[in-house]
């Protein structure tokens, strides 16, 4: 039962017209209907009722059927062709299931059988008003949601199948489209318009490129585009489906052309200016994935142990990066003091380090300082891990035998880099040498005889690391061990 001080409060705002050909019904029901709404009025028959209506428009219409001159289905009839969304109510003495249907066609908000009881008419007004507040509330909303669709300052499309059906005014004028009618005439796909460049997104291999974005609608995407006026632009673009709509989906576009990024996805260009990018562009490119609640990638490396999670962008303030992540995650930063930022946005890993604060409460991290690296463990192919500390080694080159202190660093199923105090004389690249391994498996030596070419070195203050690759090694004991290695070291880091 409608509480009558509820319906008070709902309709105090409220106008009614109420339509009744029995004077007695008319009297009664205008004292019910004084008490709740703000303005009621009143008319004898549905000729005078629709005229009242022109002239004021009320949200809510009660009605009687049977009336002379013109009866509540009529009435109804021209009421929504008026005003849709009046609800109208009608009451009606018979019990007739083609008027029923006839009112249910013409969008006759809710049949009452006379006599009507005040407790179930106070509950259908209640419903109507209800209804109506859902329905304003609906429209200022999707009022907004076109405002911030169209005056916004990124492009913004929604698709159907990868075909454009509504784009906001910054995408017509890109494209230089009068209409969206234009538009959809004259851009059937939109992925044809991607240009390609390395790293980014375009259609290779017959591919629509679109068909990768909806497939990955949490990821961002790098985009060449050529405008109206034949200038090339750089976005980075989201795709967002629409739930219960298949094959609906919103796509945005973030215009980072003034940032001059596109030599940085030269991977080529990259490695021989060794990324010269500075801080500010990398907050850019920071500030776009936060600004689009994308996820990061969070990499580290515990004596080789790969431990990567996700983690979300908390602020980039004062040239400070916060980002949450997992308890794992955070115990791998706080080891390596550094960690390594991965995102389909970025043209390359971003390094981390320099921490700042780290909050296990809040799974937080605060990084001061952030670069660009075209060379990380991530683009390994092979697994690499820090041997145990039961480990012997001999190093032969040529006819002679390296007789320096020898520890391995790490090692793979195709190299080995090894650190020695002092460097071999005569050891040029590709040098070929011979590597003598002892290592343990299940307590049981595992012994690695391998010939092997000089790979690169590294110098510090008091030793040298060189990287050698093996020739023809036999694999499957090496398996077995980095394998074994691995379990090691995720044990270890889970005591820690």
């Amino acid at each position: 039962m409608t509480n009558l001080k509820e319906l008070q409060e709902l309709a105090k705002h409220f106008s009614i017209l109420y339509v009744e050909d029995n004077e007695s019904l008319r009297k009664n029901a205008t004292k019910l209907f004084k008490k709740f709404f703000s303005h009621v009025d009143v008319a004898e028959d549905g000729e005078k009722g629709l005229s009242l209506f022109k002239e004021n428009r009320y949200p809510i219409v009660v009605s009687d059927i049977k009336m002379p001159h013109m009866d509540g289905m009529e009435l109804t009839n021209h009421i929504h062709k008026i005003k849709p969304q009046t609800k109208v109510i009608i009451m009606s003495a018979f019990d007739d299931k083609e008027l029923l249907l006839e009112g249910i066609k013409l969008g006759v908000f809710r049949f009452l059988k006379k006599p009507v009881n005040v407790s179930e008419l106070s509950s259908v007004l209640t419903e109507a008003i209800l209804e109506i507040k859902h329905e304003q509330h609906e429209s200022l909303f999707q009022m907004h949601l076109k405002n911030i669709f169209e005056y916004q300052s990124s492009m913004v499309v929604l698709l159907i199948e990868g075909s454009v059906v509504l784009a906001n005014d910054i995408f017509l004028d890109f494209f230089g489209y009068e209409s969206v009618l234009e538009c959809k005439q004259s851009l059937l796909l939109l992925g044809d318009k991607f240009l390609e460049h390395n790293g980014f997104l375009y259609e290779s291999d017959g591919v629509n490129p679109l068909e990768r974005v909806k497939n990955n609608p949490d990821k961002l995407f790098n985009v060449k585009m050529k405008d109206i006026k034949g200038k090339i632009r750089h976005f980075i673009i989201k795709y967002k489906a629409i739930p219960q709509k298949k094959d609906y989906g919103i796509l945005s576009f973030d215009d980072i052309s003034e940032l001059n990024l596109l030599g940085l996805f030269d991977a080529k260009k990259s490695e021989e200016d060794e990324v010269s990018a500075n801080t500010e562009v990398i907050y850019e490119f920071l500030n776009i994935i936060q600004r689009n609640d994308a996820k990061i990638e969070l990499h580290n490396y515990y004596k080789g142990l790969s431990i990567t999670n996700d983690g979300v962008i908390d602020s980039t303030e004062n040239n400070r990066l916060c980002v949450k992540t997992t308890y794992m995650q955070q115990k791998a930063v706080q080891i390596e003091q550094k960690t390594l930022i991965i995102s389909d946005a970025l043209p390359h890993a971003i390094e981390a380090s320099e921490i700042e604060n780290m909050s296990f409460d809040l799974q937080s991290i605060t990084f001061k300082k952030l670069k660009f690296i075209t060379t990380s463990p991530i683009k390994r192919k092979t697994i690499r891990v820090v041997p145990g500390e039961k480990q012997i080694t001999s190093l032969f080159i040529g006819e002679g035998k390296y007789h320096g202190d020898i520890e391995i660093e790490d090692i793979s199923l195709d190299a080995v880099k090894l650190k020695l105090a002092t460097l071999p004389p005569g050891l040029e690249k590709d040098s070929e040498v011979v590597i003598d391994i002892v290592l343990e498996v299940d307590k049981k030596p595992l012994i690695i005889n391998t010939k092997a070419l000089f790979y690169r070195k590294q110098e510090t203050k008091r030793s040298f690391s060189l990287v050698f690759m093996f020739k023809d090694l036999k694999t499957s004991e090496l398996v077995k061990y980095i394998t074994k290695r691995q379990m090691e070291l995720i044990r270890e880091i889970k005591r820690m």
